[in-house]
This record gives C-alpha cells, structure tokens and sequence, in this order.
C-alpha cells in the first residue's frame, strides 16, 4: 500500500523495487532497518519522480523472522527529517505488520483445512447413506465431481468373482449418474 496520490498511482503501476536496489531493496535484501537523513547524500538512494520532495527515508523490513515479507517505507520533505528514534517506532509497526501478516495467512491455512475437512466429511456421510454398489458409486462421482469443479467423473470396480464383468459407473458431474 502507500499514501496519497503518489502511493495509488504506484500500487495502480505495481511499483516494485528490486531486492539490493535503494534503500527499500537494501532493507529487503539485508533484512535490516536503513535509515537516511540526507537522501542527496547518499548514493543508493533512489529517486522517485512521484516523490520528488523526499529529503529523508527511513526503509524498515517486515520480516518474520529471517523471511522478509515486504518494506515499510518512510519519507519526508525535509532532510533530518527522519531520527533514530523514528527507526524504533518503524520498527515496532513492521513486527506488528509482520505477526499481522502470520496471524491472517495461518488463520487463511486453518480456515481452508476446515473447509477441506468438512468437504471430506459431507462426501463420506453421503456415501456412508448409499445402499449400492451402484449407488455408492453415483454418490462418489457426483460429489467428486461437484467439489472440483469437474466435468466428466468415471470409477471402475475389479470383479469381485472372475467371471463378473467389471463395474463401471461414469457420467457428467452433478447429472443424475446411471449404470
């Protein structure tokens, strides 16, 4: 995300800057808080012409452990604009940001397993319901089929004695399936 005009037509561009390029790229790359009071100073420094009033930068990486997640990018217009002590607050908010980050992807992870589970779990009491081999077949296809999404599901049984043909049920998803 970003701020103002500036930070909409960078999200709207897709801005990325590559990881050991400018300050954000060194935060990213040596997973390190990078702070510049004097932007004219410093050779790394890369101008944005979308921010042409930056005089000083602080770049701090989301990291989550040794995995950096993203940057957190401070500018301002005045050069010395930016102290140490700002590095600490922008550092508290990037570990924020990153426990935020870890909190919403494990509960996403959790959330897909239980739909996962249950999707199992209604498939099986349907199939559990079925009275026939016939049925237990249609009901596996069908749901099969639903859950992915599928247009064309087929099962084949081996022969239970020798001489039986083999059983094979097979149809469109979510049609009603005949032997």
């Amino acid at each position: 995300g970003g701020t103002g005009e500036a930070g909409a037509t960078m999200l709207a561009r897709r801005h990325r800057i590559q990881k050991g390029r400018g300050l954000v790229g060194r935060a990213a790359s040596e997973n390190i808080p990078v702070l510049v009071t004097d932007v004219s100073q410093d050779p790394a420094w890369l101008p944005n012409p979308l921010l042409p009033e930056t005089k000083s930068e602080i770049a701090v990486p989301i990291a989550v452990g040794d995995q950096v997640q993203g940057v957190l990018d401070v500018q301002h217009k005045v050069a010395d604009g930016l102290k140490q002590e700002d590095v600490q607050l922008l550092l508290s908010v990037a570990n924020q940001v990153a426990i935020g980050l870890q909190n919403a992807r494990s509960f996403e992870q959790s959330r897909s397993q239980a739909e996962f589970e249950t999707l199992v779990n209604t498939i099986g009491q349907k199939i559990q319901r079925a009275g026939t081999v016939e049925d237990v077949l249609q009901t596996a296809i069908r749901e099969v089929g639903v859950a992915l999404g599928a247009s064309r599901v087929s099962a084949s049984l081996r022969p239970i004695r020798k001489a039986a043909e083999p059983y094979t049920v097979g149809g469109d998803a979510g049609a009603d399936l005949k032997r």
